[in-house]
This record gives structure tokens, C-alpha cells and sequence, in this order.
């Protein structure tokens, strides 16, 4: 552009700015660009939260076979509950079954007063989630128990350790607790000890 004889200093400078900016060669590439690391999080974030899901659920479903397949029993031995152990720990599999933690009891209420519920005997596996002593109290949520009765509870943990993003998140624990009552009697003796 000429201003009264001179010539405009910045030309040679706005021509290649101009053409740049009308020029539309890769502008998909820089779409592509900004888009695929959003893409990546929201695909790796999908399959953190689809195996969180389905680790929580075997977690729920382990509580569930436990309490259930020691409350089938009339009397077990240590040996009889190392086997169910076993056996809910193909439920989890191919999840890593070191991190699954279980804790297997029976409660009872007493003759006279149904809220005061303890302990008859307990066994943990893999360390167990909490330790009881025998005739410990044990809260237990109401309606469940009547007077003079016992229910088995299976309190299951699970320390989850994210897949993908492992060195960012820490491992937290999945919990679940289940309670179900005994199918052919009052109580589960355990190694002999009766309950009621």
C-alpha cells in the first residue's frame, strides 16, 4: 500500500500474515490435535469405571455366596470355611484375590431382648476385615434379628488399585457387608461351639 508516494514498511510483513490466515491446508490436523487427547481421556476413563463397576459387584456377589454357603450348614470346621474361601475366591477371578479381605460371623440376640446381639464366633480370611472376640457386641441393623435367634454376617473388603491410572490414584477399599440367617437351624456351630 502506497501513502502518498511512500511505500507501506509493513506490507512485506501482512501479505504472508494474510495469506496465512485465509489459508486452510491442515486445519484438520490441528482439529485432530486438540480432540485425540480428550478422546484418550474419556476412553481410558470408561475403562477405569467399567472395571471399578465390575470389581464392586463380584465384591457384593462374594458377601452374598459367603454368608449364603455357610448359613446352608448346620456346623462347620475351620477347614469347611477355608473351603468356601476358596471357593469365592474364583468369584473374583482374574482379579487379583490377595486384596480381597473377608470376615465371616455369627451373631446372635438374646432370649429376652433382641437388640443385644454379639458375637457367637468369627474366622477371617486373607486377615480378615475386623477381628471379634466371642461375646463381643455386635451392632446389628434392626428387624433383622427376633429374640433368641442368630444370623450370619459376611463383611467382604476389596483394596482396588485403579488399572490405568495406578501411579496417580491410590487403592481404595470396596466394601460390602451381608447378613442372611441359618437355613437348617437356630445357629452354625463352629468347631463345635454352639451359639444358642
Amino acid at each position: 500500500m502506497k501513502l502518498d508516494g511512500f511505500r507501506d514498511p509493513f506490507g512485506s510483513v501482512r501479505r504472508p500474515i494474510r495469506k496465512f490466515a485465509r489459508n486452510k491446508d491442515g486445519l484438520a490436523a490441528m482439529e485432530f490435535a486438540f480432540i485425540v487427547p480428550i478422546m484418550l481421556l474419556l476412553f481410558i476413563g470408561v475403562v477405569e469405571f467399567s472395571q471399578a463397576l465390575t470389581i464392586d459387584r463380584r465384591v457384593t456377589q462374594v458377601a452374598s455366596s459367603a454368608a449364603d454357603l455357610i448359613a446352608r450348614e448346620k456346623s462347620l470346621t475351620t477347614a469347611d470355611v477355608e473351603g468356601v474361601m476358596q471357593i469365592i475366591a474364583h468369584l473374583v477371578a482374574p482379579y487379583d484375590a490377595s486384596r480381597l479381605k473377608v470376615t465371616v460371623l455369627n451373631v446372635y440376640s438374646g432370649i429376652t431382648d433382641a437388640t443385644d446381639t454379639k458375637v457367637c464366633w468369627s474366622h477371617n480370611h486373607n486377615g480378615g476385615v475386623n477381628t471379634y472376640a466371642d461375646n463381643q457386641k455386635y451392632g446389628m441393623p434392626a428387624g433383622i434379628l427376633g429374640k433368641g435367634s442368630s444370623a450370619i454376617v459376611a463383611e467382604v473388603t476389596y483394596d482396588y488399585q485403579p488399572l490405568i491410572f495406578e501411579y496417580f490414584l491410590s487403592a481404595f477399599k470396596m466394601e460390602e457387608t451381608f447378613y442372611l440367617k441359618p437355613r437348617l437351624s437356630n445357629s452354625v456351630e463352629f468347631n463345635t461351639k454352639k451359639c444358642l
